[in-house]
């Protein structure tokens, strides 16, 4: 999947979501995806809490496959910052 297929499975969540008060980075293979609010990008900015994966594992994620939460404690995603704002994040898929 491309950084665009990326985007474009998650604004659509973002929106649902609500957005996120704080900013959030997803560094998924090396491809950025910067929140904050519902604002959506590639660049790579500071974040408050910053979730990294490989891309398998966020496309396993997106497609309903692997529990988050699983991922992160057999330690397939790393969690950086606030882990608060990571927890949250479990409603957004």
């Amino acid at each position: 999947m491309s950084i665009d297929a990326y985007i474009e499975k998650i604004i659509p969540a973002v929106d649902k979501f609500g957005g996120f008060a704080q900013p959030v980075k997803f560094n998924i293979g090396g491809d950025i995806v910067h929140i904050i609010g519902k604002d959506v990008t590639t660049e790579d900015k500071d974040a408050d809490c910053t979730i990294t994966m490989a891309p398998e594992i966020f496309e396993q994620i997106l497609a309903g496959d692997t529990d988050p939460m699983s991922a992160v404690m057999e330690g397939d995603i790393e969690v950086e910052g606030d882990s608060a704002i990571a927890i949250s994040i479990q409603g957004l898929f």
